[in-house]
């Protein structure tokens, strides 16, 4: 059987061509990243282009994820050598629209421009500064508000570029999820097609219905879904309230790793697995799964676990961000993940344990509980099921069950939304609103995608009346002929 953890590729310079693109696809990936920290409106609008033609000539659905920059904190413009700092000097952060750049290139004090003008206000003595994904580490010793300006002493240095992130554990950053440039960003999105936009930055679940709220007025017809990237203390903090109201879930290890103690974060990955699973909305594992392949042509052991764990935690996707973006071997990097998946899906160590099996709260859920034991107990070679919405799938990924999950779907964005959800392969198929016909056009679909002979028995799953949102209520055992 294929595999049926989705996985997610950054797309860059590595990437961006037709043909690569086409290798990538051929080679597991199932959703493609478009991260707007960094390209240009016509760069993202070829990409776009390249990755919908590529999806066409393969006849396979490709979802385009959209991910926005956010409010990130970074260092200011500095000169091209950087700025070295050496242990246990004192460095002054400054924003830096408050820096005479002329008087900085000629002084000789250890000033770091910083973009974000608010942080003096936010920030306390005794906090941490990390920057450059926690490489360099300052500790603030004085915070003089009437001057914007934090005295920190350098804890571990080395040579400061510009534009590099900056992440202070603790601090309670009061800057939106979406800034002025997101906005103008997303509207872009909407505009060009895209089938998911990932929130960087979240806080709550308030920054999710406001992301929601512009979606809904820039594109008021949009089935556009919302992913909340799980990066910050606070998001940990709030994260039921952010499951309660979002479409879909990226732990996104790179930021959390830097706010939190590392060794946190395997157990919280696992835990937002398990309520994303319970919800029954998609979830990635993000940052690093395939790091040392940016220049080595085979991964470490320790990465190679990592993917392992992670489909193990039952995640529905895994996600490659500098590895296919622009690293020098993105389409092994794919294949090697692929590969992966493939070995762990076939072990007794993939099999969901029964943390979902006693969570209802629909009928929806019930039906889906019943299909993974239908499956368990007269070997199923296939559930075929119904949606508009993806709701119905989900239900159905969410049980996790041991064989191929067909769905059909009448909505090309909702097919390609379906990329993201564990084991799912949609397909696009005129649905019949006659119960008769839909069924055989269930059967003729398995039929037609090979995937059953004569007297296998397969599982049609839709709403009665056929049609109905939301309302998977009636299951079919059929047998092909």
């Amino acid at each position: 059987m294929p595999k049926r953890t989705k996985i997610v590729c950054t797309i860059g310079p590595s990437s961006e061509t037709r043909t690569v693109l086409e290798k990538l696809a051929k080679a597991g990936m199932n959703v493609a990243r478009l991260n707007f920290s960094h390209g240009s409106y016509a760069n993202h609008r070829l990409l776009i282009k390249n990755i919908r033609e590529v999806s066409r000539r393969l006849k396979e659905p490709i979802a385009i994820m959209q991910d926005l920059q956010g409010p990130r904190i970074r260092v200011g413009k500095l000169p091209k050598s950087g700025i070295n700092l050496e242990r246990g000097e004192k460095v002054v952060l400054l924003p830096e629209n408050k820096i005479n750049y002329q008087l900085l290139s000629v002084s000789t004090d250890k000033i770091l421009p910083i973009q974000y003008e608010n942080l003096f206000k936010e920030i306390k003595v005794g906090s941490r500064v990390f920057v450059n994904d926690g490489l360099f580490e300052l500790k603030v010793r004085e915070v003089k508000k009437p001057l914007s300006l934090m005295v920190c002493e350098v804890i571990r240095g080395g040579t400061i570029f510009s534009f590099r992130g900056i992440n202070v554990p603790g601090a309670k950053i009061s800057a939106s999820a979406m800034t002025k440039k997101d906005r103008e960003d997303l509207k872009f999105g909407l505009k060009e097609g895209i089938d998911w936009v990932a929130l960087s930055f979240v806080k709550d679940g308030r920054d999710v219905l406001n992301l929601k709220k512009l979606i809904k007025k820039y594109q008021p017809k949009s089935l556009v879904k919302v992913v909340a990237k799980i990066e910050r203390s606070e998001a940990v903090e709030n994260f039921d309230g952010i499951l309660k109201v979002v479409d879909g879930i990226m732990v996104a290890r790179g930021d959390l790793g830097i706010e939190l103690p590392p060794q946190q974060i395997p157990l919280i990955q696992k835990k937002i697995i398990e309520k994303c699973l319970v919800a029954a909305k998609p979830v990635i594992v993000a940052t690093q799964m395939l790091e040392s392949m940016m220049v080595n042509p085979r991964p470490t052991r320790a990465e190679v676990s990592d993917i392992a764990n992670a489909v193990i935690d039952h995640t529905d996707a895994v996600m490659l961000s500098g590895e296919t973006a622009t690293g020098n071997f993105p389409v092994e990097a794919v294949e090697i993940m692929a590969q992966t998946i493939e070995k762990v899906e076939i072990s007794p160590y993939d099999d969901l344990s029964k943390v979902v099996h006693n969570h209802y709260d629909s009928i929806a859920f019930a039906v889906a509980d019943s299909l993974y034991h239908l499956v368990q107990q007269l070997k199923i070679k296939a559930i075929i099921g119904v949606t508009d919405s993806g709701h119905t799938a989900r239900m159905i990924s969410r049980f996790r069950p041991e064989t191929k999950i067909l769905i059909m779907t009448k909505n090309e964005t909702v097919q390609r939304q379906l990329c993201l959800t564990w084991g799912v392969t949609p397909r696009l198929v005129k649905v019949s609103s006659n119960l008769n016909e839909l069924i055989k056009e269930a059967l003729d679909l398995v039929k037609k995608e090979k995937i059953c002979i004569k007297g296998d028995q397969v599982i049609i799953a839709t709403a009665h009346p056929v049609g109905t949102p939301g309302s998977m209520n009636l299951v079919k055992v059929a047998e092909i002929n």
